[in-house]
């Protein structure tokens, strides 16, 4: 039988380095750093664990959050091994399913994923915008605008979690103190990057960005009440965005959206100068 174990704060150098050496073979750059790697296995809702080899060496990883998204590193046969864990976990936690994310370029983790009963759910883009020429926001009547203060977070993981759950059967809430520690409780935080467009005192939209790092900021979350949508409000936030990101000296800003998101974001982000360089798989299990 393979050991599994959980992991402990001592492997996190092990399985940084398999991490790092996956995303080199696969997408010929390492994107995950000693940083990130803290920060999801810090979350509250995460469990985690690891293969040991010989003389204990870390062999394979996997992971578990309150989102219900597994992550794999490893070799066969030790990823079916890891993968029973994670199920295994997940029926303890009262879990209806598990999520992969496999950049298309990772074959092994497709494969692996498909073995163990998971199927292709969707397509994730990545985007770059290189920041020359910037247009200025108009916003539709009414709107004001402002930055994040303490407090917000239960308005804004509502407004985020309706708009979400409204269309992708695959979206679990994350839980309010796991959320904001998620997205809030790292170094890429910065409530100034954090815009929330509301009328008359209720939040209509919000767009939250990391803090920019070697000349690249990134937008995790646009959200556009259903009610208000078509009225260019979504874009005049991500005009918003890239006008601050370019202020601060940024070069490019990145994102991440589904491909058959039914809101038109893929069309918006096309729209406004975002152009696709990587896609993700989606592999989803229901327990």
């Amino acid at each position: 039988m393979t050991p599994v174990r959980p992991v402990a704060a001592g492997d996190l150098a092990a399985v940084l380095e398999l991490l790092v050496t996956r995303e080199r073979r696969t997408l010929g750059i390492a994107e995950t750093t000693e940083a990130r790697l803290r920060d999801r296995v810090g979350l509250p809702g995460h469990d985690g664990w690891v293969t040991t080899g010989e003389q204990g060496s870390i062999t394979g990883y996997a992971s578990l959050d309150a989102a219900q998204e597994a992550e794999l590193v490893a070799d066969d046969p030790l990823a079916g091994a890891l993968l029973e864990q994670v199920e295994a976990r997940a029926r303890e936690r009262g879990f209806d399913g598990l999520t992969l994310t496999a950049p298309t370029e990772d074959e092994t983790l497709r494969a692996q994923a498909d073995r163990a009963g998971f199927s292709h759910e969707r397509t994730t883009l990545r985007m770059w915008h290189t920041l020359t020429g910037v247009s200025t926001p108009t916003w539709p009547d009414g709107v004001s605008l402002r930055t994040y203060a303490d407090g917000d977070g239960p308005a804004v993981k509502a407004l985020i979690d309706r708009a979400y759950g409204g269309w992708d059967d695959t979206y679990v809430a994350r839980p309010l103190d796991d959320w904001l520690a998620f997205m809030t409780d790292h170094d890429e935080f910065d409530p100034e990057l954090w815009f929330l467009a509301e009328r008359d005192g209720q939040l209509l939209a919000c767009a939250l960005h990391w803090r920019e790092h070697q000349g690249r900021g990134w937008l995790k979350d646009l959200v556009v009440d259903e009610r208000e949508r078509a009225r260019g409000l979504g874009t005049a936030l991500v005009r918003r965005g890239l006008a601050v990101y370019a202020a601060r000296g940024a070069e490019q800003v990145g994102l991440k959206v589904d491909d058959a998101n039914p809101t038109g974001a893929p069309r918006l982000y096309a729209a406004l100068g975002f152009e696709t360089d990587r896609r993700y798989a989606i592999w989803a299990k229901q327990l």
